[in-house]
């Protein structure tokens, strides 16, 4: 069997339109490999800056809260503050350390929970907490920094 001029041209240039298609997505499929590579770098490199923002907020209200009873000059004496960190920060026994130096003092304890920003919302944990004192069963105290 033999081929014809135009049978053989047609042929010709469908073999030369599959190799110039083949040729033509391999070179796609790099550019759209470079694309994607590229913008997962940026959101790799845009996550990991959001998530160190967060971390060091964190660490720096976890700081303010541990020196809080040092740097607030709060009359109370820094023996009386019990650090608990969870479910509130701290449990102050005022008038605890005169009492046991031999003062007849009352003692008052407050729950004291703090914040390193004036719009932190508190836990539902921390919530039931201050209901239970708003009971007057004992005193609540909230301090923003």
């Amino acid at each position: 069997m033999t081929l014809t001029f135009l049978e053989g041209v047609l042929i010709g240039s469908i073999s030369i339109l599959v190799i110039f298609l083949a040729a033509f997505y391999s070179l796609y499929k790099k550019s759209v490999s470079k694309l994607f590579n590229k913008w997962k770098e940026e959101e790799l490199s845009k996550e990991l800056s959001r998530s160190l923002t967060a971390q060091r907020s964190v660490i720096k209200g976890k700081i303010s809260e541990q020196l809080f009873p040092v740097l607030a000059d709060r009359g109370e004496n820094l023996a009386d503050f019990r650090f608990l960190g969870s479910p509130i920060d701290y449990i102050v026994f005022d008038g605890l350390s005169s009492a046991r130096d031999g003062a007849n003092v009352d003692i008052k304890i407050k729950f004291l929970e703090i914040k390193s920003t004036k719009d932190a919302n508190l836990t539902r944990a921390e919530k039931e907490i201050r209901k239970a004192v708003e009971n007057k069963r004992v005193e609540w105290e909230e301090i923003n920094l």
